[in-house]
């Protein structure tokens, strides 16, 4: 039987710009459109989180709770002298957030209020009625308190079905700090919750292959890409072949951590311009958002390359498309960091949005990773105009070849359409409704 009344609960949403927002605001958005009725309970927000720039998808309700249940529309902010002297004590406190994570790993979580929302006396008389009618409760992580506060809405509900849903591992997260002590206790606490979900979600194979050792059932519904978004995007800004003269453009979009330093592709123009093959201002590598990582490592490592790199704020999301349709490659690094012993599933199931929309973008992907693992291996079956490679010496042939300076567009192949959301979203609402046969 069709679940009717779908509650969604998530720390990421419009109108938040945040990658993380991206999966469950297209899920929505289809799910509504199949006719579901759709309402989001998150946590109420603060300039801290970020900008709120996206739009709610039309027909999606959306419940903004504070630590003591009470309601909030979305993207209600405090006054702006508040809102300034949350972000200055946000940045204030990362250094003393760093060492707390390095040892006690996620689990002192400020998310945790969300969770216990839901078992508060004073709890939204709205959020109790939406979760006495909901026939599935979704609880998609990162962060990992929503998971917990997936299970104490289907304790409020008492009918409901709960659905948790993975984008990154919560237990044996490679990109996350901790003891051994804390990580144990991470993969307790998520073993427990996975096994008094009705179903469990993941967006790849690897990490579904991980949580399936949980004894649960595991779905694997990809992060995908949203077409109508991309379509808007090229309307806006058509790829148009470079002005003589004009540097090739590689873009990179979104956050950089140590395992997405592309090493062979600087290793590789370093060796071309020593030896004359890459003059000076020929090409430019533009990133957008927290590249602290690669600036870094250009400046300490390859100092003669800055030249070649600029590097941007953030972006809301759709300029952010615009700049990816725009370019003339677009630039995918994974990996680049062995992952820790009982951390490489994580390490392989890393399966993001970016990756989707690069693919789905009509542009080439430059991408420093083994077409053998799962990411480079997808690259490859969406189209051969993608290069993937690990080694330094295949880049420098690479980027002296008329394929690299005069990129043209991918077209997109049968398999790249399967990636889309909307027949993502099918998938889901196939789970979902598994729930009430």
């Amino acid at each position: 039987m069709a679940a009717q009344n779908i509650v969604l609960i998530v720390h990421y949403f419009p109108p938040l710009n945040s990658s993380g927002a991206k999966r469950m605001e297209a899920m929505a958005k289809y799910f509504v459109r199949d006719g579901r009725s759709v309402t989001v309970l998150t946590s109420r927000k603060t300039a801290a989180d970020g900008v709120f720039s996206e739009e709610i998808p039309a027909g999606v309700r959306v419940i903004e709770l504070d630590g003591w249940g009470r309601a909030h529309a979305a993207g209600a902010l405090a006054t702006k002298e508040t809102s300034q002297r949350i972000v200055a004590a946000a940045a204030a406190n990362r250094g003393l957030k760093a060492a707390v994570m390095n040892i006690l790993g996620q689990l002192p979580d400020p998310r945790l209020v969300l969770a216990f929302s839901f078992l508060s006396p004073a709890l939204a008389k709205e959020v109790k009625a939406v979760l006495r009618d909901a026939d599935v409760i979704v609880a998609s992580c990162p962060p990992w308190p929503t998971l917990l506060a997936g299970l104490f809405a289907k304790w409020r509900s008492r009918k409901a079905k709960l659905v948790l849903d993975y984008r990154d591992q919560f237990s044996r997260c490679h990109e996350m700090p901790g003891t051994r002590a804390a990580k144990a206790m991470e993969e307790w606490i998520d073993r427990s919750l996975a096994r008094r979900a009705d179903a469990v979600v993941a967006v790849s194979e690897p990490m579904a292959a991980y949580y399936s050792t949980f004894g649960v059932r595991v779905d694997t519904i990809l992060n995908g890409y949203d077409p109508e978004k991309l379509a808007t995007a090229q309307d806006a800004a058509p790829w148009r072949p470079r002005a003589d003269g004009a540097p090739l453009t590689i873009r990179y979009l979104g956050l950089v951590t140590p395992g997405r330093v592309p090493v062979h592709i600087l290793g590789a123009l370093e060796r071309l311009r020593g030896e004359g093959k890459i003059r000076d201002g020929s090409l430019l590598f533009e990133y957008y958002g927290d590249a602290a990582v690669m600036r870094d490592a250009v400046e300490t490592r390859y100092p003669a390359l800055a030249q070649f790199f600029r590097f941007y704020a953030p972006v809301a999301y759709g300029k952010a498309l615009e700049l990816i349709v725009s370019a003339d490659h677009v630039l995918m690094c994974e990996n680049a960091v062995a992952a820790l012993a009982g951390e490489e599933k994580s390490a392989a199931g890393i399966m993001t949005t970016k990756l989707f929309e690069y693919i789905a973008s009509a542009r080439p992907i430059l991408a420093d990773i083994s077409s053998k693992t799962l990411v480079g291996s997808v690259m490859v079956q969406a189209s051969p105009d993608h290069f993937v490679a690990e080694t330094e010496d295949a880049f420098a042939s690479y980027m002296t070849t008329d394929k690299f300076w005069q990129p043209h567009p991918v077209v997109a192949s049968e398999v790249v359409r399967s990636f889309s959301r909307e027949a993502q979203a099918g998938q889901y609402l196939g789970v979902i409704d598994r729930l009430g046969a």
